[in-house]
């Protein structure tokens, strides 16, 4: 597709989304969460993990916030008004329909057969909208933001998260990182590992396998980049340091992002196991790792109708 995704128009973008989205999960047998979708399709295209990473700021409020997410949203809910999809607000599965199972990706005309049809339903829905609540200043993008509200607040969150990662030190970067693994179950041992020419190994430990009883022997690296993504020479530097140290596997951590080549090059020499900074978050999150959860509740439609 020779296009500039940062530079079309905010309809053109969602529809850029489309196809990737349906064509990650085909692949993975027609059901995904949406933080997976957002990984994958963003391994599939690297204008799409750039504007995935782009931070805006809001004119109004002065908070951040990704665009791409909004975007993202705008993409599915649009797949499910013309049934290629289903999802639920308050479950992050999101499941293909017949219909998006067997439809050919490469011959769907995503503007006559998605953006069309969806926005007749949306203008269906905003009548219907201000006429309920009496409000004529609403417009479609307001339709979507505040159904997604409860959304909004968890990227809020995700995004101050990331942010207070970005502001770490190395050395507290590579504490963070650390502390996570150890939640997952490496132990780390004291031995010092450091290889010339910023190659080291930030952590060497010990995976047990609960189920099995098998250890391997796991070595990780720590890059908290600010300006741009992690690239394969940095992913072939951190192959060499695991050969050296006889790792088993690696860990390659960073609050950036992979190029594609860095990923193809992980999963071409030894066992590479990449988490960037969406996954950081999730795994922060599933962890609560220096977090404090906080209960809240939504209601459910039935209260609407």
């Amino acid at each position: 597709m020779d296009v500039i995704l940062k530079k079309l128009s905010s309809e053109d973008k969602i529809a850029y989304l489309v196809k990737p989205i349906l064509a990650t999960l085909q692949e993975a047998g027609g059901k995904l969460d949406r933080n997976e979708i957002k990984n994958r399709i963003s391994d599939l295209d690297e204008q799409i993990a750039e504007f995935a990473e782009a931070v805006k700021t809001s004119k109004s409020t002065g908070n951040t916030y990704k665009e791409f997410n909004f975007k993202f949203n705008f993409a599915l809910k649009n797949l499910s008004f013309v049934e290629y999809l289903t999802y639920t607000k308050s479950n992050p599965t999101v499941t293909l329909t017949d219909k998006g199972l067997n439809v050919d990706i490469d011959s769907l005309d995503v503007e006559q057969e998605i953006m069309i049809p969806s926005k007749k339903l949306w203008r269906a829905l905003s009548e219907k909208n201000k006429k309920e609540h009496s409000n004529s200043n609403k417009n479609i993008e307001t339709e979507i933001d505040e159904s997604m509200s409860q959304d909004q607040i968890l990227n809020d969150f995700k995004q101050s998260l990331l942010n207070a990662i970005a502001k770490m030190n190395p050395k507290k970067f590579e504490a963070f990182s650390r502390a996570l693994l150890t939640k997952m179950g490496v132990e780390f041992t004291e031995k010092g590992v450091q290889v010339s020419n910023d190659g080291g190994i930030d952590g060497y430990g010990y995976h047990r396998d609960q189920d099995d009883f098998r250890t391997t022997r796991v070595v990780i690296q720590c890059k908290r980049y600010n300006t741009g993504p992690v690239s394969e020479p940095d992913i072939n530097q951190f192959l060499g340091a695991m050969n050296k140290f006889q790792a088993d596997y690696g860990v390659f951590i960073t609050n950036s992002r992979f190029t594609n080549s860095a990923r193809v090059a992980a999963r071409e020499g030894s066992p590479i196991t990449l988490i960037d900074g969406n996954d950081l978050v999730e795994l922060v999150i599933k962890y609560e790792l220096y977090i404090t959860p906080v209960t809240t509740y939504v209601l459910d439609e039935f209260y609407n109708e």
